[in-house]
């Protein structure tokens, strides 16, 4: 039997599923394949793409999608108006496997640990005591920020605050206009992005002239690996190239490193007696000083709070590629240049694999269950050859900044009996309405 075309998920004349998309992707995509089953295509206004989903669709990835997907279709638009071809994000092959060997080792949860005092510093420091209410949102992505730059310059100075934030907006503008196409690209022509860009540049040239000076006055780790690619790769590492890795310590992990710690905080002080126990842990942890990663994965409600919330809340929800070969999946048949949409986390919400999969279930990853081991249905790094490669240290931040607001902070809900659902901006994150107070 001939492979049919994918089955088209319910749309409005016109539109299709964009208001569907724009009001809430992951409730959409979970829908549809309940519905549809492990393949559908997907058509808001002038876009169109395929979905493929499930735990079949995750193992292909990792294996025939090696070289029948493609990252340039999604990432190309970004990488052409910032002229860099070469983007890890964007290649595939030999030279994208160059580059992660190249900078494996500084995007690891050892590189956390190295630097953990540091972090749980700046961590004591955040989360003020003043009588303003905290937005969550805004605080845990601002914190990631300067933990990611903190280890990627080995323990430079944070960076003023109004410089992050601009950095950040740029990242977000570019993300909602270039690659999820929520926001018409005349976007980028308003005046808020072009106060952000322009502080951005001007950083970056900063940056670029500092590499050109003295051994003593340069930045160390992710710069260091920066100049040595130049070296032994001149051939990926253009001027636009190397302009383009220097944002990456800056706004790296702050959609998801940033918007899971979001959760997480939502999740501890709406559950006192969660927050307990986690508490009681935290302060073990502490007994000799900041704990290594090691110490706080071995913390079975921390560990399984953090690991919940990546499953329940998954930032990177799915990953977009494009077909550079005609292939099938599932008896269904894509086109070479189909738009393709890998909904890796549709397991997290299979009872298959979790049962009761909508309860946050702090338990369900300790032994002897260890729900999150099972291959290929906890995703929330993606999968394939794209796979973060930060994950270790993402994780690793994730447990050290949790830890370390309980253990340097008394916070509460502003609103405790209040739910807050999540917003898309541009990826899964906190409801920007959550706050906490400070104080008992």
């Amino acid at each position: 039997m001939a492979p049919l075309d994918p089955p088209r998920a319910s749309g409005l004349p016109i539109l299709g599923s964009s208001l569907a998309l724009l009001r809430d992707p992951l409730a959409f995509l979970r829908a549809a394949h309940a519905k549809h089953g492990p393949i559908f295509e997907v058509r808001a206004a002038n876009r169109r793409f395929v979905v493929l989903a499930g735990r079949e669709a995750n193992r292909f990835v990792g294996r025939e999608g090696r070289e029948l997907l493609e990252s340039r279709s999604f990432w190309g638009k970004l990488t052409e108006r910032r002229g860099c071809p070469h983007a890890i994000l964007a290649m595939d092959g030999a030279g994208h496997r160059t580059q992660r060997r190249h900078y494996g080792d500084v995007l690891s949860r050892g590189i956390v640990d190295a630097h953990r005092v540091g972090c749980d510093a700046l961590v004591r420091d955040s989360f003020g005591a003043g009588a303003s209410p905290i937005a969550v949102q805004d605080q845990t992505r601002l914190l990631v920020a300067r933990l990611v730059h903190h280890c990627l310059t080995g323990g430079a100075e944070a960076v003023e605050e109004p410089t992050a934030r601009a950095l950040m907006e740029v990242f977000r503008w570019e993300t909602n206009t270039l690659l999820l196409g929520k926001w018409p690209r005349v976007a980028l022509h308003l005046p808020h992005y072009q106060r952000s860009l322009a502080v951005a540049e001007r950083f970056i040239d900063e940056l670029v002239r500092s590499e050109a000076a003295t051994d003593h006055e340069r930045l160390g780790g992710w710069f260091e690996r920066i100049r040595e690619g130049q070296a032994r790769y001149p051939e990926l590492f253009s001027a636009g190239d190397v302009r383009f890795a220097m944002l990456m310590p800056f706004v790296a992990g702050v959609d998801t490193v940033g918007a899971t710690l979001g959760f997480v905080l939502y999740e501890l002080y709406r559950d006192p007696s969660l927050r307990a126990r986690i508490q009681a842990e935290v302060a073990a942890a502490y007994a000799e000083g900041v704990p290594d990663c090691a110490t706080l994965q071995a913390q079975p409600a921390l560990h399984g709070l953090v690991i919940e919330c990546l499953r329940l809340y998954p930032a990177a929800f799915a990953m977009y590629r494009g077909a550079a070969q005609p292939f099938e999946f599932a008896g269904h048949r894509v086109q070479a240049g189909t738009d393709v949409a890998v909904f890796t986390s549709a397991t997290h919400f299979d009872g298959r694999y979790f049962p009761d999969p909508e309860r946050l279930d702090v338990d369900r990853h300790a032994p002897p269950r260890a729900e999150y081991r099972q291959k290929q249905v906890f995703m929330p790094y993606g999968g394939g050859p794209h796979v973060c490669l930060g994950a270790g240290m993402g994780e690793a931040m994730l447990l050290l900044a949790t830890a370390g607001i309980l253990r340097h902070h008394q916070l509460r809900a502003k609103d405790p009996g209040r739910r807050f659902g999540p917003s898309f901006d541009p990826s899964l994150s906190l409801d920007a309405g959550y706050q906490l107070l400070a104080g008992p």
